[in-house]
């Protein structure tokens, strides 16, 4: 289960006003090339053909019948308890609230970007009262023709006076739509629509992986705590035993047949054990209320009930090609994009050494009257085109050019970065599987034998072979065998939700 998130791919520029200009769009395509080329980070990795630590691995290579893409990757595991987590964590948590919140800040951000590609039209109102005055500076004008008035009386020459603006009181009313566009001839809005696209697509890669990461730990912590559980288990039954103990060492002291030393022994492991007990249950204790937090639960109102862990292996896992990982783990999605945003971002930079081409109208009603606002006569409308050159700019942008390549390399490393790491926690991953099966088989040969030896010393003891503290030693090597070999176990579902994680989440066969 994921959170509702509308798809970032849907953001599509419109393309009914790029029509009104045909023009302008192919000198867009002619004027494109100079912008630059797209980056593309995969090319700049060298790619491994295969896992090394996949090699010979069948168990860790083989599919499975429940195989899943990305998405509720933990059904693989078939816990009733662990799904009903997944979707409280899924829905619950904050930190994936956060990342929800940014993914649609991203996409609100790109439709602002992209209202750059509609034309813009507003209707102002004026209403403003004026009064100028008689005491301003003289004003030499001319006169339109000839003849009309001879030089001198103050005139500058023929057909020319001097003259001051009257002290004058006045309305102006007007009422227009103003109409604006600016027509993206060499693509400025076009690539700053489309960094902001990449960008809301990585925010998005980066809300599956915090996903991925939230789930990765929901299902670690619980199969700690089950293992947990497992280890309760067993010091609960050591308890048992060792209580049992205790009275049949207290019966054979009052018979004689035993010492004080003896019973001492027995209440010491005994103590030992509750110690141990305590121990365990405050460790679980903890884990259920990592468990809490990270399905948006107060810890004070969450309760897990105990379950031992099931003995059964993990779920096998099947294995992808390194290559795949550039395409299913959201972090290097998330880090791809953010190049891509970068190389979008040098275009619409270089875009800014081109001109600007505008264009506007207006249209409305202007009097001096508010009564005559809206007849005939005050119609009043303009057209309007202007290009602007960009000639000096004092290095501006040229430096806004550098500095965007320069993101654009930071981001690359990122990636590459990223990649690399992608491949590290793969092969640990891989390794680390393998590894903790075959320490799972040697815990396993281990618990048997000491169970084994376990038996003898108390058949031993019976018969009187062997002392007391002898079947004390058994006891403690069986049940550290036992608690090994739980440890083992959750180690072993870790490492699978380790390989699940490092994979991206999703396999396919």
């Amino acid at each position: 289960m994921s959170l509702p998130i509308l798809r970032i791919d849907n953001l599509k520029p419109p393309l009914r006003w790029k029509s009104l200009a045909i023009a302008a769009g192919l000198l867009s395509i002619t004027v494109s090339p100079l912008l630059g080329r797209d980056v593309k980070p995969a090319e700049s990795i060298e790619v491994p053909a295969r896992f090394k630590a996949a090699t010979g691995g069948k168990e860790v290579t083989r599919g499975s019948a429940h195989d899943h893409q990305t998405g509720r990757w933990w059904q693989l595991f078939h816990d009733p308890v662990l799904d009903k987590l997944m979707r409280e964590a899924v829905l619950g948590n904050r930190d994936l609230y956060q990342s929800v919140a940014r993914v649609v800040e991203a996409r609100e951000q790109a439709r602002t970007i992209a209202a750059g590609f509609y034309p813009t039209l507003s209707a102002p109102l004026h209403a403003t009262r004026q009064r100028t005055t008689n005491t301003g500076p003289i004003v030499r004008s001319r006169i339109i023709g000839s003849g009309i008035f001879p030089a001198g009386n103050g005139a500058s020459g023929p057909d020319s006076f001097a003259g001051q603006a009257l002290t004058n009181s006045s309305n102006d009313f007007s009422t227009q739509l103003s109409l604006g566009y600016e027509v993206d001839l060499f693509g400025r809005i076009r690539h700053a629509y489309a960094q902001g696209r990449a960008t809301a697509q990585a925010f998005e890669a980066d809300r599956r992986a915090v996903e991925l990461s939230l789930t990765s730990q929901v299902a670690a912590s619980y199969f700690t705590l089950r293992a947990l559980d497992s280890q309760m288990a067993l010091l609960r039954r050591t308890l048992r035993l060792r209580a049992d103990a205790i009275q049949i060492q207290e019966a054979r002291l009052k018979a004689g047949v035993a010492g004080d030393i003896e019973v001492f022994r027995a209440r010491f492991e005994l103590a030992n054990a509750e110690a141990e007990l305590a121990d365990v249950t405050q460790r679980r204790a903890e884990s259920e209320n990592a468990v809490a937090v990270l399905c948006g639960q107060p810890a004070s109102g969450f309760h897990l009930a105990e379950h031992p862990l099931d003995h059964g292996l993990p779920p096998p896992v099947p294995i992808t090609i390194p290559a795949q990982l550039l395409t299913r783990r959201p972090d290097l999605v998330e880090e791809e994009r953010r190049v891509a945003a970068e190389g979008e971002g040098i275009k619409s930079v270089k875009a800014e050494f081109f001109p600007t081409v505008n264009v506007g109208a207006n249209y409305g009603f202007e009097s001096a009257d508010s009564a005559e606002l809206f007849k005939d006569q005050s119609h009043v409308w303009s057209i309007t085109g202007g290009i602007s050159i960009p000639i000096f700019e004092g290095g501006r942008n040229a430096a806004r050019l550098n500095a965007a390549r320069a993101r654009e390399q930071q981001a690359l490393a990122a990636y590459q970065q990223a990649a690399l790491n992608a491949f590290k926690e793969a092969e640990n991953a891989l390794s680390g599987l393998r590894q903790r099966a075959l320490q799972a088989e040697a815990r396993g040969r281990a618990a048997e034998n000491a169970r084994h030896v376990f038996d003898i010393a108390q058949k031993s003891y019976r018969e009187g072979a062997i002392n007391y503290f002898e079947v004390i030693d058994a006891q403690r090597v069986l049940l550290n065998a036992e608690l090994a070999e739980v440890q083992t176990l959750n180690t072993r579902y870790s490492a699978t939700i380790d390989l699940i994680r490092a994979v991206g989440g999703g396999y396919e066969r």
